[in-house]
């Protein structure tokens, strides 16, 4: 007749036993009575097959082949509470993986400050960050390879939906010492043959500010351009010129650069881009909530 399998109940019947080697003992441990232990450790020398108790003077002590099973045993139930100590850091959100995505605007600015503030508050989570091009960005989102991607520009991408997260009007940047750092506001008129680093073409921030200085007539006198937001506000801080970026990377830039309001309002955008399959991770959503904190603590000049 073949012998019946190993139940858990028998495996942990045994391994308190090994622990305190004493029937009683192993029997308050798991809150059974003695003879119920008694039973079962019975039940497990059967289903292996092999003695694993020699008997007398009313006790048990452990075969050799015993002691070689509780090795097993051991590692077996460290492994096990291993998995009870993930599970419960994963439900406390103090382990796992975040992968992050943005738009370089947004990539070299808020996110590494958002980042700092999440492992705060999520010690123990590992924090990858990626800055590209709003496209590569949407790439990842159709892809699944990202839990967090932002984005600057709000571009049809299949498999991608985009969730508008924060608005705030382009801001012109000036050297420190520059005349018209002295007004509170700058208009187009204002900027009338000064030297201006601008975005290259094709940019929707680019076909924006040049849609409003030619409604207003002005020209520019722009040699110098840049895709990066950063690298145009480096270039106004060394006197290149003077220039209309994202609000979002002059707020990061104060102190290097004049920063004033500029009117017309030109509104820049920021979207959260996820995958229309997957929805957002827990811990996604808790960065999340500290970017859009952050973002709504950004003064709109």
């Amino acid at each position: 007749m073949p012998q019946s399998p190993l139940t858990i109940r028998q495996v942990e019947a045994f391994r308190a036993f090994m622990q305190f080697r004493s029937v009683t003992r192993a029997a308050e441990q798991l809150y059974i009575t003695q003879p119920a232990m008694s039973r079962l450790l019975s039940d497990c020398e059967e289903s292996a097959g092999f003695a694993l108790f020699e008997r007398g003077l009313g006790r048990l002590l452990p075969t050799a082949e015993a002691r070689v099973l509780y090795d097993e045993v051991k590692r077996t139930f460290l492994a096990l509470e291993r998995i009870i100590q993930v599970t419960e850091q994963i439900r406390a959100q103090r382990l796992g993986a975040l992968h992050i995505a943005g738009a370089p605007s947004i990539a070299l600015n808020c996110l590494p400050a958002a980042i700092a503030d999440f492992t705060q508050e999520h010690p123990g989570i590992e924090v990858t960050l990626l800055g590209d091009t709003s496209r590569a960005v949407l790439e990842l989102v159709a892809g699944q390879n990202y839990d967090i991607c932002l984005v600057a520009e709000a571009i049809p991408y299949p498999g991608v939906q985009l969730k508008q997260i924060y608005e705030s009007p382009m801001v012109c940047v000036l050297p420190l010492a520059h005349p018209l750092a002295a007004k509170p506001v700058i208009r187009p008129e204002d900027l009338a043959d000064e030297l201006f680093v601008s975005y290259p073409e094709p940019n929707d921030a680019r076909a924006a500010i040049d849609q409003v200085f030619l409604a207003h007539g002005v020209a520019r006198r722009m040699l110098y351009e840049s895709q990066l937001s950063h690298a145009i506000i480096a270039m106004v801080e060394h006197g290149v010129g003077v220039a209309l970026v994202n609000p979002l990377c002059a707020h990061f830039a104060r102190g290097q650069v004049a920063v004033r309001k500029f009117e017309p309002a030109i509104p820049r955008r920021i979207f959260l881009a996820t995958s229309k399959t997957q929805s957002i991770s827990p811990l996604g959503a808790a960065f999340m909530a500290i970017v859009q904190r952050m973002l709504g603590a950004i003064p709109i000049p």
